[in-house]
């Protein structure tokens, strides 16, 4: 049922005080080597690796209902950025880690889901294609249809552009918490690509 609310299935289409600063900015990573001066450029359709995921950005859609997943507010509606994902890790990923990797920016009226760090809006939830449920945990070596899926306000009309941010994440312990998991997520992609309504299987057949 979210395959058919979410558009077209995949198989129908052919992100002293110098000494202080220099501490603070080498925690988070400053001091480590860049491999690049900004985001590369996001392309549909195009798999990229960003630990500790590939990612396949298929299509960015918006739709009012979706089997399975329960808008806080009934007359909000969900943007839903349908992609393939892959663990290429050797262990299970959590799906936080997941909802860091890719994020929107540039859309009015997203509601915004505390505690995360990454850049942009988090998506409010994570859902498989085949049967709505949540993709928690991501498996290693598997690859998944899903959608990752933000709830907008009602109250602002439905966007016709969103811009996507993919982040790259690193392994490590951070300085307030030992703990060793994925973090510190950094832009590495980023588009600006159209959204439309989401159109079902017998819509599309409809316009055929």
């Amino acid at each position: 049922m979210a395959r058919r609310a979410l558009d077209q299935p995949l198989r129908r289409i052919g992100i002293g005080g110098a000494v202080v600063l220099l501490a603070v900015t080498a925690a988070f990573g400053g001091l480590r080597e860049q491999t690049q001066d900004g985001p590369e450029a996001l392309v549909l359709d195009v798999p990229v690796e960003v630990a500790p995921f590939e990612l396949t950005v298929h299509r960015v859609v918006w739709t009012t209902e979706l089997p399975g997943q329960y808008l806080s507010d009934k007359t909000n509606r969900w943007v839903g950025v349908v992609a393939t994902v892959r663990n290429t890790t050797d262990a299970g990923v959590l799906g936080n880690t997941l909802a860091d990797a890719l994020t929107l920016a540039d859309v009015d009226g997203l509601v915004p889901r505390p505690g995360s760090v990454a850049p942009g809006v988090v998506a409010s939830s994570i859902a498989l294609l085949e049967d709505g449920s949540s993709l928690n945990p991501v498996q290693p070596g598997l690859s998944y249809e899903a959608a990752f899926l933000f709830e907008q306000d009602g109250s602002v009309p439905p966007p016709t552009s969103a811009t996507v941010l993919v982040q790259r994440q690193t392994w490590g312990s951070g300085i307030l918490d030992a703990t060793v998991s994925w973090r510190e997520p950094a832009t590495a992609l980023r588009g600006e690509l159209d959204v439309r309504e989401a159109r079902s299987d017998a819509d599309a057949e409809g316009e055929s």
